[in-house]
């Protein structure tokens, strides 16, 4: 059963915004209910639609920070007078064209606020606005706790400071700064940027000097504003002139009114302050390695976006997904409020990266127009399940690696004493061996609640032990996802839970009825007393993440709120995203190349079609080409620049796919660079080569310049790498139609030798390639499922099933039924606040969510709940 505490100001704050309630015979306006004004007048005059006050920085509930940037529009703004809670703010607002005022309004206090604008001739206009702390939460509930500060300038126990902002610069020559500056003693790359001293700047000659996508060139001259919101850091960069005053209502002419977000990878927990990650593949790659494994943030500045990255948002130190949507809610809004209203946001990142901008889009849409994920994932929770299924085979088989070098003639003699032989792993794993290893090293120690160096901490707690500390402080995944996936009921309750009186975080977890290695058993690759042992031997995982003999077992609510709260990503909401996926060969680092078609098939499962879906794969590990970031982003830029022009009354779906470039588009090779509208580009120089050649006595006008189309008909010519689609060609079905089936075999073929399409245990044991299946419903084990194969010992398939039958008395996983505790992602949920937790989340109030601020009219954007589902 889900606990559901309703927090009191949203419930308030629909009352107030929904019924005017005034003394002075106000009438409530008849406008849409996402501006929620109300209307009072001499009863003569007539109230339009033109009559708004607007919060273009956020939803008007979940303002933060005292501040908010709004807009006021009337055929009869002149003369009219504002007040905030009764005091006279006219002075704040300021004429951005007729008929319009606008500006940032400080001084909010916490909880409700009235914005009341009193105008010439029609009447009275309201706002109601709730503020909330800077410091949080907004709408993600409690806050984890305990909590370590560790910024100097700290002024209260949330961590808040002033911004803090220092600016640097490009040089001319940055072929030039790299040659100089490399040491082969310490062979990280040097960063592209120099600091800048405004008091003692350098020759104005040695700065380089860059011409944005809007025409506007300026010196390679970057601000870096740094802060702390929702009690942890965020970062926000752009190109800037330093003699220049920047505002909302007046910003700089270079930006360009776009957003890239950036984020890092891994995945993990903290209970401290961490840092905004920095590159597009930050925590996955070394530090600097970005200048050569692609960097669209230095492209995106010098082509005049604003870029933004928040510590929450980087997955590796926070797996809370919604406090890392909640700090680019909080984010965005400081930079509409502090830079301006923004056209459009992309979103780019690896690993944990693509995780968090797949998730938020789809739980929390609206925030991004665009995402570019690579070695990419589609979520945590059924990556999670491929991750313990991994490591349930690497126990099974000895095949764990151990931190001690001391332990390695062990591991030797356990991989020879193994009871399915080294050459039979891939057909068991679904997977090159290799991956599955790297995963139990990389990535399930995060998992264990009783982490020895819990992250953050710093001795602020004492850490669980099961044995020494049950009521200790429980530093793991599913423990940090408390609010979303509720306690555990007492009939799962562990010893430890029963002595403390007190349920865990449930597990969404769960392997019940799972047939491990089943189509290898079926492909003849292992032998029937091989599928019977792993089995029957394979166990599961206890409440601490530890190995049990018995199968693992999710907790109802847990599941459940899996889905319902989009930590499984059910990718319902991502229609009106495109997205590049960026994809390199396994082996990837247990970065599957499969995980790209993974999000593919589920979007064409909740949408009908992947065409708002391009994946770029390429020969480079994980990246799949060092190009493809500072390409995707142009690409990327290019679609959406298409939607914000769009003004059909149509659907954004539709847009989004009547927009796309035919640079958009599935392919393996990197052809189409060297031949792109915006200058050559070669595979594998990441940015050295952007926006122009930066190689010394080297003429860029001496590189020849072919047509943007060569590039575009060689993708097409040799789009067999990629999937050979005849149709794409163009010939007339009569040579297409008998020649289709002999390509989709070499299509079939590709998968795996050209895009290294493997599988996982799960697929091997007969789940689709989607893998949203976290707990299977069970049927009675059939004998069709084990074909006769003497050689293998499967003499009749009845006998062989009253076998299987004997390990699976309840039945085993029947993956033609939907999972169960499956269900819809609820978009904008909220989970209370500071001291009340709504467990799984309940949506926001309706009426409030269109944001003009946050994107371009064409786009959009509402950040109302979805009403049908």
């Amino acid at each position: 059963m889900r606990l559901i505490k309703q927090a009191l100001p949203f419930a308030v704050a629909i009352a107030i915004t929904g019924c005017g309630g005034s003394s002075d015979g106000s009438i409530t306006n008849t406008q849409p209910s996402d501006e929620a004004d109300t209307v009072a007048g001499s009863g003569q005059e007539t109230v339009t639609e033109r009559d708004t006050i607007r919060v273009l920085s956020n939803r008007p509930d979940l303002i933060n920070g005292g501040d908010a940037l709004v807009e006021v529009a009337s055929d009869n703004i002149e003369g009219a007078r504002i007040q905030l809670n009764g005091k006279d703010i006219s002075d704040t607002l300021t004429t951005v064209r007729d008929g319009v005022l606008r500006g940032l309004i400080t001084g909010l206090e916490l909880g409700e606020n009235e914005l009341k604008v009193t105008l010439g001739k029609s009447g009275v206009l309201r706002k109601t606005i709730i503020n909330h702390p800077k410091g949080g939460p907004v709408f993600s509930g409690p806050q984890v706790q305990p909590w370590n500060c560790t910024n100097a300038n700290a002024v209260d126990e949330k961590c808040n400071q002033p911004a803090e902002f220092e600016l640097k610069y490009v040089p001319q020559s940055k072929f030039d700064l790299f040659a100089e500056s490399f040491d082969p003693q310490s062979p990280g790359l040097p960063g592209a940027f120099l600091p800048y001293d405004p008091g003692n700047p350098p020759p104005s000659g040695d700065i380089a000097r860059v011409t944005t996508d809007e025409g506007v060139t300026v010196p390679y001259i970057v601000r870096v504003e740094r802060g702390v919101m929702n009690r942890d850091r965020y970062q926000v960069m752009a190109l800037f002139q330093p003699d220049q005053e920047w505002t909302a209502v007046s910003p700089q002419e270079q930006w360009n009114g776009k957003i890239l977000i950036h984020h890092g990878g891994n995945v993990g927990v903290s209970y401290g302050m961490g840092n905004p990650p920095n590159g597009d593949i930050a925590g996955t790659a070394p530090e600097g390695a970005e200048t050569l494994l692609g960097d669209s943030i230095s492209v995106a500045l010098a082509r005049g976006f604003v870029t933004l990255s928040t510590a929450q948002a980087n997955l590796g130190h926070n797996v809370n997904l919604v406090t890392a949507a909640e700090s680019l809610v909080m984010a965005k809004e400081h930079v509409v409020e502090q830079y301006g209203p923004v056209r459009y946001t992309i979103g780019t990142g690896c690993s944990g990266g693509a995780i968090a901008q797949q998730h938020i889009a789809n739980a929390y849409p609206g925030v991004y127009q665009g995402l570019i994920v690579q070695c990419s994932y589609p979520d945590v929770w059924t990556t999670a399940t491929q991750f313990a299924d991994y490591n349930l085979l690497n126990e099974y088989l000895g095949n764990q690696v151990s931190e001690d070098p001391a332990d390695l003639l062990a591991f030797v003699e356990s991989l020879l004493s193994s009871p399915i032989l080294a050459v039979q792993w891939p057909a068991l794993y679904g997977h090159l061996p290799l991956n599955p290893i790297v995963s139990d090293l990389a990535f399930f120690p995060s998992a264990e609640p009783d982490q020895e160096n819990c992250p953050g901490l710093a001795g602020q707690a004492v850490v669980y032990d099961p044995e020494t500390r049950p009521d200790g402080l429980r530093c793991g995944l599913t423990d940090y996802m408390a609010s979303q996936f509720g306690e555990r009921l007492p009939a799962a309750w562990s010893p430890n839970e029963q002595l403390l009186s007190r349920g865990f975080t449930g597990i969404p977890l769960d392997n019940t009825g799972v047939q491990y290695g089943l189509k290898a058993l079926q492909d003849g690759v292992i032998t029937g007393d091989q599928f019977l042992a792993v089995n029957r031997d394979i166990g599961g995982l206890d409440i601490d993440i530890n190995y049990q003999p018995e199968r693992t077992a999710a907790d109802l609510e847990a599941l459940e709120n899996s889905y319902r709260t989009g930590a499984i990503n059910t990718a319902e909401n991502l229609a009106n995203v495109p997205i590049i996926d960026l994809r390199g060969p396994d082996p990837g680092i247990a970065h599957d190349a499969f995980h790209s078609w993974q999000v593919r098939a589920r979007l064409e499962q909740t949408q009908g079609h992947a065409r708002n879906h391009v994946i770029w794969y390429g020969a480079f590990p994980l990246a799949g080409d060092t190009i493809f970031t500072t390409e995707a982003l142009l690409v990327m830029d290019q679609w959406l620049t298409g939607i914000e022009a769009d003004q059909e009354e149509v659907p954004v779906p539709n847009k989004v796919l009547a927009n796309k470039p035919v640079t958009a588009r599935d392919r393996c090779l990197s052809l189409l660079a060297p031949f792109s509208a915006e200058g050559p580009k070669a595979p594998y120089t990441g940015n050295l080569l952007y926006p122009e050649p930066q190689v010394s006595g080297l003429n860029p006008e001496q590189i020849p310049t072919f047509p943007a189309e060569l590039g575009q008909i060689l993708d097409v010519a040799t789009g067999q790498v990629c999937g050979l689609n005849l149709g794409e060609l163009g010939l007339p079905d009569i040579i297409t139609d008998p020649l289709q089936p002999i390509a989709d075999d070499v299509v079939e073929a590709q998968k795996l030798v050209v895009q290294t399409r493997f599988g996982t245990p799960r697929t091997v044991a007969g789940d689709a390639i989607t893998t949203m299946n976290n707990k299977c419903q069970l049927k009675p084990v059939d004998p069709a499922d084990y074909p006769v194969n003497i050689l293998n010992g499967v003499y009749t398939a009845e006998g062989f099933a009253q076998k299987v039958a004997e390990i699976f008395p309840e039945g085993v996983c029947d993956y033609t039924k939907p999972p169960v505790g499956q269900g819809p992602t609820l978009t904008w949920l909220q989970y209370g606040d500071e001291h009340i937790v709504s467990t799984g989340g309940e949506p926001l109030p309706p009426g409030t969510g269109t944001v003009a601020g946050w994107a371009s009219p064409a786009f959009g954007v509402d950040l109302n709940p979805r009403s049908d589902l």
